[in-house]
């Protein structure tokens, strides 16, 4: 063109400008072994380009990696640096001390974790020349020196992997490096998917597919990396567990794997160097296709991973509170059933291997101590809500239930206490019908009854047992759950002071309707003495019943048929005095009718729902080791609300957004509360409405306003 200014001169830099050199010696390869001296650096270790004439691939510069011992150096550690280091290194453009601080650094052993990555980059530059542009040639670069390289890479990925840039650019050369000789270099699963080595994993997954074979699960887990799939925490915090169950769903819901049929769009293998010094390298078109393009499997897989971090959501909030392990008991227990039992094994065998002993060999009845031996090594003081739940959990993964259950028998284990393993359980949904909770009444009625004398005899249990065995509303998993119910209750001690105001405001029928319940099951034996007898006019005075009513009530149940409705307690001229009645062995005389012995359901019926509303009354404080009744569950176990103490705590912290532990142990002490367990129940009912803390204690605590507003929205 005839007009100059119409063009426009530029300068183009990768930064700091090379330093001119008079060295003309040809660039060459230093393999491990030969040794070459610079600036008194003596240089064993190879694996670098030496000389002085060495182009880049463009042929408008010198190769970046090649030493040129003609230019200047400083002595300096290998920690040294300065701005001529830069983000695309180059030797010929280093400053004298850069130079020397990386010959230090070459003549070493080329592990310091301190050592600036910019020199592990130029080191990695030469290697990657080496491997990438001269390995084309197989009478260049041989196949061991080939696989020296990449065990070379291998070494700096184990010192210097940290650095993400690094650890990314170093496994793309071993992927590059595998397409061009797949004999001599190996990549595992777990590296593709790590380090989204594409190309790899597109040509292994297209070859299968050719072939028809369906993708297992372990290629479709490393399939998800190059899908759209943005891990939640869930997926992030617990990787390991996310992995394990995500493969495990798979096969169930793919059985062998997925089959996809070949797509059209092939492999097109090619390498983006890290070295400004190499072009884009590229291998033949493959006819290999490049299923991880497929929209519809991508959907599929994220789909399954999506309902896999759901299910992980519980467990990763366990380990995620400060504090806590993925190794406890508790956060175990919340991972998905197939999981607990491919990761660990050891809790649940043991654990079944206990119950199946207690099962067999203890008819289920076990010490709630020895049954928290096989869950931790201290022993528990209480059983409260997080006790209760960690047993309850972990019955379940084995397919048991136990009895005290709070849920259904409204009463819980003592820690001194008793418990009664039995399989099979009801459905976690189960809520008790109003005919289980009656037979739940009569039982505990029952056993009281039957241990008056100091001795529960096998007709006494038998009577008991054949309440729940007649009763055919009932479930087969209803029946086992009271079952194990009434044999918690033959097995531990009761206490009847907390019936006697409640049942002294009964009616004289109701009253009526408890004695017949209570001379029934003491008469199951086929016996009465006068020790049972003294112990029977005791009880029926502490329940508000007359004592002079025992003779007639043991009259009416020793005929040989069933009693009107009427006469067991007020038919006192057919009574006979206690010295009439038979004991010892001698039972001759009377003979118990079955159907009474049955307790009818419709003589029943009302009294049992009588008896239940008493059996919910507060007992005292001092005898919740003994006897804990469905008011006290209820209390203890607060459906999702806070006392009054730890309500008024609440109330107070959530007016700032933080407070010192000073401020917090001020307000406890005014409350009667401990601090760290006030934070811990206030969190443990924040995890009840919302599924989330609502503090978060960092020496001093702060509040989360929005974890408050979403429980105000419950």
């Amino acid at each position: 063109m005839d007009d100059d200014a119409s063009f426009a001169t530029f300068t183009l830099s990768f930064g700091i400008s090379e330093t001119p050199s008079n060295n003309h010696e040809p660039g060459r390869w230093i393999l491990p072994g030969n040794t070459v001296t610079v600036a008194g650096h003596v240089l064993s270790g190879g694996y670098f380009y030496f000389g002085g004439k060495l182009d880049s691939q463009d042929q408008f510069t010198t190769e970046a990696a090649l030493i040129d011992e003609s230019l200047e150096v400083a002595q300096a550690a290998d920690t040294e640096t300065d701005e001529s280091l830069g983000y695309w290194p180059k030797y010929i453009s280093l400053s004298p001390r850069c130079r020397g601080a990386y010959l230090h650094w070459l003549a070493g052993e080329r592990n310091n974790p301190d050592t600036p990555i910019g020199y592990v980059f130029l080191y990695f530059y030469g290697l990657e020349r080496r491997a990438a542009v001269d390995g084309k040639q197989a009478d260049t670069v041989t196949n061991d020196e080939f696989e020296a390289i990449a065990d070379e890479v291998r070494r700096l990925i184990g010192v210097y992997g940290s650095h993400s840039t690094f650890g990314r650019y170093a496994y793309r050369l071993l992927e590059w490096m595998k397409l061009m000789r797949p004999d001599q270099v190996q990549i595992s699963d777990e590296e593709i998917a790590q380090w989204q080595l594409r190309q790899l994993f597109a040509l292994n997954a297209g070859r299968r597919i050719i072939q028809g074979s369906p993708i297992p699960d372990r290629m479709a887990l490393t399939w998800l990396s190059f899908t759209d799939f943005t891990p939640r925490t869930a997926a992030r915090r617990c990787q390991p567990q996310f992995q394990e169950l995500f493969k495990i769903q798979y096969r169930q819901r793919f059985g062998d794997g997925l089959k996809v049929k070949p797509n059209k769009t092939m492999v097109n293998p090619h390498y983006r160097p890290a070295s400004a010094s190499i072009s884009v390298q590229r291998l033949p078109n493959s006819d290999i296709p490049d299923p991880t393009v497929l929209t519809s499997v991508s959907k599929r897989l994220i789909a399954l991973a999506d309902e896999c971090t759901d299910q992980l959501d519980s467990f990763s909030r366990y380990v995620g509170r400060e504090g806590q392990s993925d190794s406890d008991i508790e956060g175990l227990l919340l991972l998905p059933d197939e999981l607990i039992r491919h990761q660990t094994p050891g809790v649940l065998v043991r654990f079944q291997s206990w119950a199946d002993t207690i099962i067999e060999q203890k008819q289920g009845v076990a010490n709630v101590a020895d049954l928290w031996a096989q869950i931790r090594d201290e022993p528990v003081d209480k059983i409260n809500k997080k006790e209760l739940e960690i047993i309850r959990s972990l019955m379940a993964k084995i397919g048991c239930g136990f009895a005290p259950d709070p849920r259904y028998h409204d009463a819980r284990p003592s820690p001194q206490g008793k418990i009664v393993v039995h399989r099979g359980r009801l459905d976690p949904d189960y809520a008790p019908t109003e005919r289980f909770r009656e037979l739940g009444v009569s039982l505990r009625l029952g056993a009281m009854v039957a241990a008056i004398d100091g001795e529960i005899h096998d007709n006494e249990t038998v009577v008991l047992r054949r309440l729940i065995d007649q009763e055919n509303d009932l479930m087969p998993a209803e029946k086992i759950s009271l079952h194990a119910y009434l044999s918690w209750r033959l097995n531990t001690p009761v206490n009847a002071a907390s019936l006697k105001t409640q049942i002294e405001k009964l009616s004289g029928s109701a009253k009526e309707a408890i004695s017949r319940i209570l001379i029934g099951v003491a008469l199951a034996d086929g016996r009465i003495d006068s020790h049972e007898i003294k112990q029977l006019e005791k009880l029926y005075t502490s329940l508000g019943l007359a004592k002079a009513l025992v003779a007639s009530d043991i009259h009416g149940l020793t005929t040989e048929r069933s009693p009107s409705p009427t006469s067991s307690s007020t038919d006192s001229a057919k009574a006979p005095d206690k010295g009439q009645v038979r004991s010892g062995d001698d039972t001759e005389g009377f003979k118990i009718d079955d159907s009474v012995l049955a307790l009818h359901e419709a003589e029943t019926r009302d009294v049992q729902g009588m008896l239940g509303s008493i059996f919910a009354t507060d007992e005292p404080e001092e005898e919740a080791d003994q006897i804990v009744t469905g008011a006290n569950s209820e209390q203890e176990l607060a459906a999702d609300e806070l006392d009054s103490a730890h309500r008024k705590l609440y109330e107070q912290l959530i007016a700032r957004q933080s407070w010192s532990r000073s401020e917090i142990e001020a307000l406890c002490q005014e409350l009667g509360l401990m601090v760290d367990g006030a934070l811990e129940a206030i969190n443990d009912w924040a995890f009840d409405q919302v599924d989330e803390p609502v503090l978060d204690d960092e020496g001093d605590v702060y509040v989360r306003h929005d974890v408050v507003t979403d429980i105000l929205g419950q």
